[in-house]
């Protein structure tokens, strides 16, 4: 997929860069054209075949997402985007949904699999408790930032977050919801920034600033190097 994806890119776009995981250790967001790209995002689904993996391209320029695609092979959806031309799926127009309430939502987070320090396991155990307990409608772990950001932006999903995500799992995405009438920003409340490696998709501005507040709440809004360092050995 690599290769295929990337190789067609570059022979059609040669003087456009790419950043990727594969070449992130070589390339860097620049005010250029890139290709943001994940040849396969949610990775662990698509080993244990499940339908909720993609392929992910996104454009930038002048570091700001300006175009994305997603492809979920499994179900035959391709969701595409353009800033200031709209979304769709298919070539339908797809549209956020328009809930503003936490308690009428459903919500997506994924479960850390790579990064298990014992603060970030007991942040989010506290906040997908308080959640339960309280407001929220709803709550899924999906394991592919594509999938769940496209979902939000096509109405079967109210709000999406994730700490720990890198560019190509965001940019996409994160044109395809905003076209869509959806919210992207910061964990923080801030304006969302590929670099960060933090995003809150929702419906509405007002359901974002519901979920940005209990993130607030809980420390689970930035990403803390030493709370992602896995457990030494002995």
């Amino acid at each position: 997929t690599w290769e295929l994806v990337i190789g067609r890119l570059r022979a059609a776009f040669p003087d456009f860069g790419v950043l990727a995981e594969e070449t992130a250790s070589k390339e860097e967001l620049t005010d250029t054209p890139m290709w943001v790209v994940d040849p396969i995002d949610g990775t662990t689904n698509f080993v244990h075949r499940q339908a909720e993996c993609c392929v992910l391209i996104g454009l930038t320029v002048g570091r700001r997402a300006v175009a994305g695609v997603c492809f979920i092979p499994k179900l035959d959806e391709m969701y595409t985007a353009v800033r200031g031309r709209g979304a769709y799926m298919n070539g339908r127009r797809i549209q956020a949904s328009k809930c503003t309430l936490l308690s009428k939502a459903m919500v997506n987070t994924h479960f850390p699999s790579y990064q298990r320090g014992p603060k970030v396991c007991q942040r989010l155990l506290n906040l997908l408790q308080d959640l339960l307990a309280h407001p929220v409608s709803a709550i899924r772990a999906g394991g592919s930032a594509g999938v769940d950001m496209v979902r939000v932006a096509s109405g079967s999903l109210d709000a999406y977050f994730e700490i720990g995500v890198y560019a190509w799992d965001m940019c996409a995405g994160s044109v395809i919801v905003e076209e869509a009438g959806g919210v992207c920003i910061d964990t923080l409340g801030g304006e969302f920034d590929l670099m960060q490696r933090r995003v809150l998709v929702a419906s509405t501005p007002q359901l974002a600033k519901e979920i940005t507040d209990y993130l607030g709440k809980h420390r689970f809004a930035s990403l803390d190097a030493a709370d992602y360092e896995l457990p030494r050995a002995g």
